[in-house]
């Protein structure tokens, strides 16, 4: 049962080969600044619907979830923040029969879950049917609200790298025209020359990658007097005060 699910973890990511000291406890990533924040004995490891791994030690580190069988040749699996889509705790017994905290993982690819070559057809049957959950279950429902409350502190040091630093990316305006369709980037040139900047700013080369000369070029071709005003408006503002 332990080797089906260790093979089932590893189409699904989970790490099997975890670094223990001579304890069994975890040994800490030291390069990435790994620290352990918590640690609860007592707590099932329960891959997909029912797979078992028994009773372990549950580690909370600021990079991952370890979690180490009690037993002295047990397994140990160990899952990054990354890895976890969803985590909540759930209390439905319809959906399992103790409290547990419930994690969604991230499958990968599309050949995570299903079964490797060369291992019998029962084997392979049973790991293609191996949702891409984890329950950590407690043996004292009181732990529940403990472990999440930590494992939500720890997931928010770790950001998927997909949408760590949302907002924070820097684009210059040739790059932001580009992306507009043509009707919206016209709309934006003739907002810039109501405004009286010169397009001419850009740098030339740059505009022209881009397509926005040409594009303004078509649009006053269009309609040669559509700026006209603003145009003299701009001519009168740039003269010195007192002139005529």
């Amino acid at each position: 049962m332990t080797s089906s699910i260790a093979a089932a973890a590893r189409k699904l990511g989970v790490d099997t080969d975890v670094s223990l000291t001579e304890a069994r406890d975890v040994v800490l990533e030291t390069a990435d600044e790994e620290e352990l924040t918590s640690k609860c004995p007592g707590v099932d490891f329960v891959l997909g619907d029912d797979m078992n791994a028994g009773a372990g030690v549950l580690h909370l580190t600021t990079r991952r979830v370890v979690w180490v069988s009690s037993q002295p040749s047990g397994p140990a699996f160990a899952l990054r923040y990354q890895q976890i889509m969803m985590h909540a705790i759930s209390r439905d017994p319809t959906s399992y029969a103790k409290p547990c905290i419930y994690l969604q993982l991230d499958e990968g690819s599309e050949d995570m879950g299903m079964g490797g070559a060369g291992g019998d057809g029962e084997e392979e049957e049973e790991e293609e049917q191996v949702s891409a959950e984890v329950r950590l279950v407690p043996a004292e429902d009181a732990k529940v609200d403990e472990i999440f409350k930590v494992l939500c502190d720890c997931a928010a040091l770790n950001p998927d790298s997909e949408v760590e630093g949302e907002g924070d990316f820097f684009f210059d305006e040739a790059e932001v025209m580009a992306g507009l369709d043509p009707q919206t980037r016209a709309a934006v040139i003739a907002d810039r020359l109501e405004e009286g900047m010169d397009l001419d700013d850009q740098g030339e080369g740059e505009a022209m990658e881009n397509g926005t000369r040409e594009d303004l070029e078509q649009l006053v071709g269009n309609d040669p007097s559509r700026f006209e005003d603003d145009e003299e408006e701009d001519e009168g503002q740039g003269q010195p005060d007192g002139a005529q």
